[in-house]
């Protein structure tokens, strides 16, 4: 079949337009609609976040003291070892876990402790916090322990400043006394003060009140520490004073007086914190309740 070109051309020009198409951009963006071009992953929405301020500590501590009970003195020394961990839920929100041992003696006689707890609160890093606790602790019964189990439930609260820290605890618990069920309401409030973010100083004072049918015991204590973060390594060292006293009466006995004091010293090793007040406006924040064991 021929094709007579007598159209001055015109029939090859058409074709040519068919074919290639008016502009050779034309058949490129053709092409490019076809292929599917992948999101950007930077950008896409993410499923579920985590808070990268997860951080806590394992810490290590020593005691040694004198106790006296009715006038009667007496050797006390111990060693512990605590963990806590942090981790941020959402904005505000946090939950906090403790783990602890304590191994004590007096004279002669141990009495081993261990204690679980778990804070749940909601924190503003320059302004507050508050929340509820729980801890479940087991005691055994060698020496003058209350009883092999206690389970207490409380709130919390601190309140954040430029270069300090208030806070305080009131909880209740199901414990034991004189091997009968017993009840005992207990408070803690502290003081905290960073003379940099990496000094701290603290200043606590806690009180129990331990009841059944027949006794009560009360329980008073003041401690204080000083706490040095090395600024290089995550390690905190720290060391300071306890004091405690006990009065226990019933309804046939007179009261028994029971006082100890002592020196505490350890070590902590942090993690995802960059400072001792950087660890307490967005990390772990809150002590073990009761804080008066030594």
């Amino acid at each position: 079949m021929c094709v007579r070109v007598t159209s001055g051309g015109r029939l090859f020009l058409l074709f040519s337009f068919i074919v290639y198409g008016s502009y050779p951009a034309s058949g490129a963006d053709l092409v490019s609609s076809d292929v599917p071009v992948p999101p950007n992953v930077e950008k896409a929405p993410l499923l579920l976040e985590f808070s990268p301020h997860f951080s806590g500590f394992v810490e290590v501590n020593s005691a040694l003291g004198k106790a006296h009970f009715d006038d009667d003195p007496a050797k006390t020394s111990g060693w512990g070892l605590r963990g806590v961990a942090n981790l941020p839920i959402g904005e505000r929100f946090n939950v906090q876990l403790d783990g602890r041992f304590e191994n004590l003696k007096f004279e002669d006689l141990a009495d081993q402790t261990i204690a679980f707890g778990a804070h749940t609160y909601y924190r503003k890093p320059d302004r507050f916090a508050l929340g509820l606790y729980g801890q479940y602790e087991r005691i055994s019964s060698e020496t003058l322990a209350l009883g092999p189990k206690e389970i207490a439930v409380g709130l919390e609260g601190a309140v954040f400043l430029s270069q300090s820290t208030v806070l305080g605890q009131i909880g209740v618990e199901a414990a034991q006394l004189e091997g009968e069920d017993a009840s005992k309401l207990n408070g803690l409030i502290g003081a905290r003060y960073y003379q940099t973010d990496n000094l701290r100083f603290d200043l606590d004072a806690g009180f129990e009140r331990l009841m059944n049918e027949d006794t009560v015991r009360k329980t008073y204590s003041v401690s204080m520490a000083a706490n040095y973060r090395l600024s290089s390594q995550p390690i905190t060292a720290f060391g300071g004073y306890r004091f405690r006293s006990s009065s226990s009466a019933t309804d046939d006995l007179p009261a028994g007086d029971t006082t100890s004091h002592g020196i505490v010293a350890g070590f902590r090793y942090h993690f995802g914190s960059t400072s001792l007040k950087d660890e307490e406006r967005n990390g772990p924040l809150w002590t073990a309740a009761p804080y008066l064991n030594y």
